[in-house]
């Protein structure tokens, strides 16, 4: 994975959770699911590793890029350590120096000498095993724990009440799919990070998995596109679910949020070609969604290669962003994207895909035809085909 690519997956962690866990990277990024995680932590997998989608030398050469980097945001590295929901340790790697690189996370120093400073104080202690209480669904303890908080630090105990009492809500209530996910969404959610801090995910995942359940035989409906397997599923990082609930539906090529997800699971799961098959889908076919969505892509590349896009002299329109990364990637002609939509973006994707397949044959007479098309179908494109 590139530098600048990574850069992006840390700045985005930063920016939502405030500090880099290896862990909730590892779940971002689709190098592990959430159900292995969660056998782990009952204590039903011994080793983390073993349940990896890359090969440890691949991601242990990513979590380099990302230690080089945190050094210099000047974060602070400190070791986390997990434990069972029987109270037992967790090991992610039978290498000791394995383990240590995947426990090792990254905030702001003045975080951690904040909790540093405050961290063997009875509130923050209390606070602590509340959380810890929450995500493992112990009742009777998050009860004892909620009255010594209470006692201990008022403020804190007014937030937890506050959070609880929306959970409660959202869990127990008669509410629609729909209401639920905006609960969720809107209200649950933020609440968590501020709680429960890194913890979040822990205590959101199942509640995600949850709604999924209720939803997991209907159809998609564009008046309502959250309500709907394809993002609950997202949400609670279980990838595959993404796609299948997708191609469930008979018309989703039609649907330009479905695009959109299914290129972004793809991307989850490593299946590089059939997401930006799925990408370049959504720009010829919906170029103006696609504009509007791209930043919010989890291909940082592809962002990257958009940006670089928005700077061309002369400018060319959004549909025309397949054949222009095609273009700076020649290598992605060998995919043979296959799109079956009419349009002038999909013929200038033919185009120079036949171009860029035919370059190391060198000058002929095929080539010579696709220039004369290309140049009289879409001269802006020619004019950087020349250039490049």
């Amino acid at each position: 994975m590139s530098n600048q690519l990574i850069h992006y997956q840390v700045d985005l962690i930063l920016f939502e959770e405030g500090k880099f866990s290896v862990l909730n990277w590892l779940l971002r990024e689709g190098y592990l699911d959430y159900n292995d995680y969660q056998n782990w932590r009952n204590g039903e997998n011994s080793y983390l590793e073993d349940h990896f989608k890359a090969t440890i030398p691949a991601i242990i050469a990513d979590l380099e890029i990302v230690r080089c980097y945190a050094g210099k945001l000047k974060l602070e590295s400190f070791r986390h350590s997990y434990i069972s929901v029987t109270n037992q340790a967790l090991n992610f790697c039978r290498s000791p120096a394995n383990e240590i690189i995947f426990t090792t996370d990254y905030e702001p120093a003045r975080n951690r000498l904040q909790m540093d400073l405050f961290f063997d104080t009875a509130p923050v202690c209390a606070a602590n095993d509340l959380i810890r209480a929450i995500i493992d669904k112990r009742g009777d303890d998050v009860l004892r724990l909620m009255s010594q908080l209470e006692s201990l630090a008022p403020e804190k105990h007014q937030k937890f009440a506050c959070f609880l009492a929306r959970q409660k809500e959202l869990t127990l209530s008669r509410k629609t799919s729909g209401r639920k996910i905006k609960l969720l969404l809107q209200t649950v959610t933020p609440l968590a990070f501020d709680v429960l801090g890194q913890f979040a995910h822990d205590f959101l995942t199942p509640l995600w998995n949850m709604i999924s359940v209720e939803i997991a035989d209907r159809y998609f409906d564009a008046e309502s596109p959250e309500d709907h397997l394809s993002f609950t599923a997202f949400k609670g990082f279980q990838w595959q679910q993404v796609l299948s609930s997708i191609t469930w539906e008979a018309d989703w090529m039609k649907q330009p949020v479905l695009l959109f997800r299914y290129s972004e699971a793809c991307f989850k799961l490593n299946q590089e070609r059939e997401g930006l098959e799925s990408w370049f889908r959504l720009f010829l076919t919906f170029p103006e969604v696609a504009e509007s969505v791209v930043e919010s892509s989890c291909n940082r590349l592809l962002l990257a290669d958009w940006r670089h896009f928005n700077e061309l002299d002369p400018e060319l329109e959004p549909v025309f962003f397949p054949a222009w990364v095609v273009l700076k990637k020649p290598a992605l002609a060998k995919n043979a994207f296959c799109i079956d939509c009419a349009g002038v973006g999909n013929t200038s994707l033919q185009l120079i895909i036949g171009l860029a397949g035919s370059k190391k044959i060198g000058l002929n007479e095929t080539i010579i035809k696709l220039r004369a098309r290309l140049q009289q179908e879409n001269p802006k494109l020619f004019v950087h085909y020349m250039a490049a």
